[in-house]
């Protein structure tokens, strides 16, 4: 069984005199706290607070404005890493110019989120249809798809 050990409150400070002088007095300041000790049994959790990322996500997404002001941050952030990184246009950078995030882009390839990721991080050698798809979704040339994987994959070799 864990024990979680939590403050409650402090009620102030009392000032005890050790010893000294008539022009020192050495003392002790303390604090007193109030513990309290709590059990829990795993897997009893009280109720959940707040809501999940997923329908934090949704939420946010179900407002036409946050959901634009999303996309273009996401735009913005391209064009920046286009000009601190000229002729180095990875798959990421393509994926923001179009204003989608790793799960959009995955939901629009029938893929999952993480294998976006991986092919973010190592593409390898993607197969002919999944470089069309990418092409197709992020609305590009597939040329442009084609060398931001080769810029991957050479940047992967350069850093091992």
């Amino acid at each position: 069984m864990n024990t979680e050990v939590s403050v409650i409150g402090t009620t102030g400070s009392a000032f005890l005199p050790l010893g000294g002088s008539h022009n020192c007095i050495y003392g002790l300041q303390i604090t007193p706290v109030y513990i309290a000790m709590n059990r829990h049994v795993v897997g009893d959790c009280g109720p959940k607070r707040g809501i999940s990322a997923v329908d934090r996500g949704a939420r946010v997404r179900s407002n036409p404005l946050r959901a634009a002001a999303i996309v273009k941050g996401r735009q913005r952030l391209a064009i920046v890493a286009n000009q601190r990184n000229p002729g180095f246009r990875p798959l990421s950078t393509l994926r923001l110019a179009a204003g989608l995030s790793q799960a959009e882009l995955a939901d629009k390839m029938d893929m999952k989120q993480p294998n976006i990721a991986r092919l973010e991080k190592r593409p390898g050698d993607p197969s002919l249809s999944t470089l069309q798809k990418l092409a197709s979704v992020l609305g590009v040339d597939i040329r442009e798809v084609i060398a931001a994987v080769e810029v991957t994959n050479r940047a992967e070799v350069d850093h091992a």
